[in-house]
């Protein structure tokens, strides 16, 4: 018999019925190891980095019940997940466990296939993932046990109690936000507005002021009573069409989900937080009903691809279907190793075969959005249409002689939707070109017009606008900023999140987040004090890029961990920290 070790135990039966009576399949639950919660439980010595590792309660128990099965195996299979976080698991099982075969079994579906294919074709525990994430897990301890002894002294709060080398540099992105909207003061500019029928072709289209005497209007016009005398001058001029241009614009299908927008999509769609998000796709997951939910990659399998062409011919007109599979590229710019994107295992069924609770609209957002990814683009018109009032009467300074005023309409019309039949994709829609309005732009269909028709005016007023506070983050919306700046991964997004709310640091209301009044005393204490290390998002985005390079090899883990370690120690030593973790440790 052949022991099989998976990380949860509702992957067990399942797999189990695949693989048959040879073979047994057990679960860690997680981590069995962990370092030490009462103190460091890192040595520094030499350039090397010796961490103390234990056994958790939970690890005990599980262990100790692992034990009894594998003594009696011809081998161990370690068939924990197929991301670094699994890689570790599976090298502290082998630890625990002690001498004996094992070999190391991934796969990203839980299906016959994927399963058989990974236990035909076993590889060693691969050492390099193992030391990236040793990496990751030992820095964010020394970061959170060095630096967090200062927080409190420093900030004079003592529920100022924590800091850590992801959550600070997600607490002060919201926190520099809310700044923002504290200093914030609206500004009041108002905008010429044109109502007018050009060559007698209906529909009469709005057009607003972009030009004045030969410079970009903006937010220039801040009296009203100003404002009012332009519109009444420009009752008074001749009026001339000077440009009209149309132009076809592509809409190309979104990419399959990786975690971060699925995070984001599940947030701004179902209300669901990052932490709910991903246990809902972790069931899903473990139903055997979606790939593997912790990736950075849009790859997708060309069996996939082959099965969202054969439905999309089955159940759209032939012009859905595009000659060739859309191409998204492989890995976001901070991908991890290669997995497939996030796609249902089946289209069988449709998108409501998980149900229609919050995991079976999850189902279907991941179903949507794959099928959509191989469908064929949307094509948008575009059209742009200037009209001058008092044409060619200005005298500027550089320009020589210009319109007095320009008036321009936007607008924009489905040619074809293309996949958006499907799934409508916020996230992808053509941006809005105009500064002025969203509410009266590209909402209308223009008429067709030459460029040379007359124009008569019907109507002319003034619009008034008054500037808005940036607005605060969503967890969609923060967990977009990380992903841009590379700070955290898949896999860290949801605990940063929980992390910074559960502490007061940030607080959700409507789905909003507010930096609090500790969270921002803590973000400046932070600042100031360990500025051009972990609190900024440049340089933990280069971490993130070393510990990829851990774990492929390219960096030794130890000497970075050493020299990394050492930069934190200083800071913190200058911020209050008065005894030196390592050392103390190291004297015991």
């Amino acid at each position: 018999m052949k022991l099989v070790l998976v990380e949860s135990p509702a992957k067990c039966r399942k797999i189990e019925g695949f693989l048959g009576r040879e073979y047994r399949v057990m679960a860690s639950y997680g981590h069995i190891r962990d370092l030490p919660e009462k103190d460091i439980g890192v040595e520094l010595v030499d350039g090397r980095v010796l961490p103390r590792y234990q056994l958790n309660d939970k690890g005990r128990e599980v262990v100790a019940r692992l034990k009894t099965i594998a003594d009696s195996s011809e081998e161990v299979i370690l068939a924990t997940d197929p991301d670094r976080e699994g890689e570790a698991i599976a090298w502290h099982l082998a630890e625990a466990l002690g001498p004996r075969r094992y070999a190391r079994a991934t796969f990203n579906a839980i299906t016959r296939k994927a399963v058989l294919d990974a236990i035909a074709k076993p590889r060693a525990i691969d050492q390099h993932l193992v030391d990236a994430q040793q990496a990751r897990r030992i820095l964010d301890r020394v970061v959170g046990y060095v630096v967090s002894p200062t927080c409190s002294k420093g900030t004079g709060r003592k529920d100022a109690r924590s800091a850590g080398r992801v959550q600070s540099v997600a607490l002060r992105i919201v926190s520099e936000r809310e700044r923002e909207i504290q200093r914030f003061r609206p500004e009041t500019y108002y905008i010429p507005v044109a109502t007018v029928i050009a060559g007698g072709k209906k529909p009469a289209f709005k057009a607003f002021l972009v030009e004045w005497k030969g410079d970009p209007l903006e937010r220039r016009l801040k009296d009203a009573t100003m404002a009012e005398q332009v519109v009444q001058w420009c009752r008074r001029q001749p009026w001339r069409m000077i440009r009209a241009e149309k132009h076809r614009q592509q809409s190309h299908a979104p990419p399959p989900f990786i975690t971060s927008t699925l995070q984001q999509a599940a947030s701004v769609r179902l209300h669901l937080s990052p932490q709910e998000s991903m246990k809902l796709a972790q069931s899903l997951y473990e139903d055997g009903r979606i790939t593997y939910m912790r990736t950075d990659s849009t790859a997708v399998d060309a069996e996939a691809v082959a099965m969202a062409r054969a439905h999309i011919a089955a159940a759209f007109p032939g012009e859905y279907l595009p000659d060739k599979p859309p191409s998204h590229g492989g890995k976001s710019a901070n991908a991890q190793e290669a997995h497939e994107a996030i796609r249902p295992i089946s289209l069988d069924g449709g998108p409501d075969a998980a149900g229609t609770d919050d995991r079976g609209k999850l189902y279907r957002l991941i179903w949507e959005r794959f099928v959509a990814s191989q469908m064929a683009a949307g094509v948008d018109q575009l059209s742009v249409v200037d009209v001058a009032v008092a044409p060619d009467a200005f005298q500027h300074a550089t320009r020589g002689r210009v319109h007095t005023g320009v008036f321009r309409a936007r607008g924009k019309t489905v040619v074809f939707d293309g996949w958006r039949r499907l799934t409508e994709d916020a996230a992808h829609d053509t941006k809005n070109p105009s500064a002025h309005d969203e509410d009266d732009v590209d909402q209308v269909k223009l008429p067709d017009l030459l460029g040379n028709e007359a124009v008569e005016l019907k109507e002319l007023g003034v619009k008034d606008k008054t500037t808005k506070a940036p607005p605060r983050y969503t967890e969609a919306s923060l967990i977009k900023v990380l992903e841009k700046k590379g700070v955290g991964r898949p896999s860290t997004y949801a605990a940063i999140m929980g992390t910074i709310i559960s502490r007061g640091y940030v607080e959700v209301r409507r789905r909003k987040l507010h930096a609090s009044e500790l969270g921002m005393v803590l973000t400046d204490f932070l600042v100031r004090r360990y500025a051009g290390n972990f609190i900024d998002a440049d340089f933990t985005n280069r971490v993130e890029a070393s510990l990829d390079r851990v774990a492929s090899g390219d960096l030794p883990w130890q000497p970075f961990i050493c020299a990394a370690a050492a930069d934190v120690v200083a800071l913190a030593r200058a911020a209050g920290l008065w005894y030196d973790p390592f050392q103390a440790k190291a004297a015991l």
